[in-house]
């Protein structure tokens, strides 16, 4: 079938502004250059671009032929975005610009067991206090919000997160934007990670990576060709919920033995709580001041940085077992690279060196050969930051 014009338009317009929004600073005839589009229509384009106020021009470079080019760049202050995380343990919050620069943040920490309905009026008490944020720079255009779990981002739903109780057929989009009146779009968590890192990160520079989202549970986001797969219902990435041991302890999805029970937030927390109460750690105990119930995955790390060998011996097999699961994936997809974002991160290098040294055992040598491992370097508000890409990426597609 012939695409029409005006398809065929749109798609030289979007191609233009991501290259616009990319370089930071790109003349026309770079652009021309770049996309093997003749510069007349790349003038045509651009000039609307400037009307519209979606560019502006940011100075000028000299030309070896001796003309000065000017300079283009994505306008920020043109409209704002908010982006929503919600985790098993939190809601972040975020205002930025059209560049995705964080302009304001809020964050309100989620305790177990938190009542569905009440986790919903804080995202619209965080939603509400940024759109009337005194740092806003443009107009609020639309809301993107991150969920674990399960998502159907074309009606706007949350099927269900299995660290959240209670949390089923959430109708996100029509809830928030029945009180907000502003468009919401919906991702998965680690997804929202993955578009970040694409944006805004390390992913930028090849078109087949992973991105491995290590928090309270664990997820991924998969990139090939360039394009984030979501699977044929919108539930790739869900390796943390992969087995690797057949008779091991119940997950929360309700089969035995996944990668979260022994390497996510909730499994290392749990599995240094029975060491704690079978006096395997006075420093943990000490830490916690004999509160099992308050244990989190971070006083293990901060234990394993107090050499405390328990906490070690914890964070290292985690490692193993993220390792192991990572080379199933790799040996499959055959990965340029692997990044390694969330929480989790916070254990550090023992943490780190563990998953690196099994994921080479455990990977074909001809694969693994070429497999960048790079720790992300986004910051705590990634996914939130990636959930403000998807209500923009409507701007740039």
């Amino acid at each position: 079938m012939r695409e029409n014009r005006s398809d065929a338009k749109q798609k030289k317009r979007s191609k233009i502004l991501n290259l616009i929004r990319e370089r930071k600073g790109c003349s026309r005839s770079e652009i021309a250059t770049a996309l093997d589009i003749d510069k007349k229509s790349v003038s045509l384009v651009v000039d609307d671009l400037l009307a519209q106020e979606l560019v502006l021009p940011v100075g000028f470079r000299d030309s070896q032929a001796g003309r000065r080019q000017e300079l283009l760049a994505v306008n920020g202050s043109h409209t704002n975005y908010i982006g929503i995380d919600l985790g098993a343990t939190h809601i972040t919050g975020v205002r930025t610009d059209l560049n995705c620069l964080v302009l304001d943040r809020v964050f309100f920490e989620v305790r177990p067991g938190l009542a569905v309905d009440l986790i919903l009026e804080q995202m619209k008490s965080i939603i509400k206090t940024l759109m009337s944020s005194d740092s806003g720079t443009g107009k609020l255009k639309s809301i993107g919000v991150c969920l674990p779990g399960f998502v159907n981002p074309v009606d706007g739903i949350s099927l269900v997160a299995e660290n959240i109780p209670g949390w089923h057929e959430i109708r996100i989009r029509k809830i928030l934007g029945e009180e907000i009146h502003k468009s919401v779009y919906i991702e998965d968590c680690s997804r929202a990670m993955g578009l970040a890192e694409r944006w805004l990160g390390k992913g930028g520079e090849v078109d087949d990576f992973l991105v491995l989202d290590l928090g309270y549970g664990i997820g991924m986001a998969l990139f090939l060709n360039g394009d984030l797969y979501t699977g044929s219902g919108y539930k790739s990435g869900e390796i943390g919920h992969t087995v690797v041991d057949k008779d091991g302890p119940v997950c929360t999805c309700g089969k035995k033995g996944c990668l979260e029970v022994y390497a996510s937030g909730r499994g290392i927390a749990q599995i240094a709580s029975d060491g704690v109460k079978s006096n395997q750690s006075g420093i943990l105990e000490e830490l916690i001041h004999g509160d099992i119930k308050s244990l989190t995955a971070q006083d293990v790390a901060l234990a394993a940085s107090m050499n405390d060998e328990h906490s070690l011996q914890i964070i290292g097999a985690a490692g193993e077992y993220i390792g192991t699961a990572l080379s199933n994936v790799v040996n499959i997809l055959n990965p340029k690279k692997i990044i390694i974002g969330g929480g989790l991160t916070g254990a550090g290098k023992p943490l780190f060196d563990s998953i690196a040294k099994a994921l080479q055992a455990h990977t074909m040598k001809e694969i693994i050969a070429d497999l960048k491992l790079e720790q992300s370097d986004l910051g705590v508000d990634v996914s939130a930051r990636g959930s403000a890409l998807v209500a923009m990426e409507h701007v740039f597609s």
